[in-house]
């Protein structure tokens, strides 16, 4: 029972991390009904990574300080007037991206630790996974804030950016794309702040596949040799 609720527990911040990014570019008219869904949403992802995820107490101390800061800041950006939203942007994208990324090290300190794998330890890989790109989503947001010169943004697209919702989706597209060496053209960098950042990603979605995938393979392979096999025997 225990595994099944861990199980569970994974596949729900699994589930959340990408209904999150399907939400976001459904928010192009940012209504009050839109931003509170959202904030539930990544409230629901907060909750899902503080129960299956951070275990010990320094862990969820950090971890809620983190997203406890982020959320107080949405809520703060959604009071204030349009022109006093930029540095709340800005602050909000480096402690959303602090969160992700301190989650991120606590499932890969847990992968490489264990000595057994299972399905909930191949869903938390996963996770890892889409966390390195919403990382670098929002670094690139946070660059573009800083300075929108940074990218060439293909005109039609471009639409995109008058929302904070859409603008997010839109990097997080950009860092997917680029995390899985797949550009299409339709953004591209041209700045080195921005070009520095593209291929910081590319080599750590590289390293990421290379290193968790050879791990939980050579773990799979010592539980096999280790398992006890069932036969006539000798």
């Amino acid at each position: 029972m225990a595994m099944a609720s861990k199980i569970s527990r994974q596949v729900w911040l699994f589930a959340l991390l990408v209904g999150m990014e399907i939400v976001n570019p459904l928010m192009a008219m940012e209504t009050l009904g839109a931003r509170i869904l959202f904030t539930a949403l990544f409230v629901g992802v907060a909750v899902a990574v503080l129960s299956a995820v951070l275990r010990t107490r320094r862990q969820r101390y950090l971890g809620t300080t983190l997203v406890g800061t982020a959320i107080a800041l949405e809520i703060a950006r959604n009071a204030v007037t349009a022109e006093h939203q930029l540095p709340l942007d800005m602050i909000e994208s480096l402690f959303v991206a602090a969160f992700f990324l301190f989650v991120l090290s606590v499932i890969l300190r847990e992968l490489f630790s264990t000595r057994r794998i299972g399905f909930n330890d191949v869903v938390g890989a996963f996770s890892g996974y889409i966390l390195i790109a919403l990382v670098w989503g929002r670094l690139y947001t946070l660059v573009w804030l800083l300075v929108p010169r940074s990218f060439s943004i293909n005109p039609e697209i471009k639409w995109q950016l008058a929302n904070w919702h859409t603008l997010h989706t839109l990097f997080d597209y950009y860092s997917l794309a680029t995390l899985a060496t797949v550009g299409y053209g339709d953004i591209t960098t041209t700045a080195p702040a921005s070009n520095t950042l593209v291929w910081l990603e590319v080599i750590s979605g590289q390293f990421y596949l290379a290193v968790v995938v050879a791990t939980i393979v050579g773990i799979k392979v010592s539980q096999a040799l280790t398992a006890p096999h069932n036969g006539s025997g000798a």
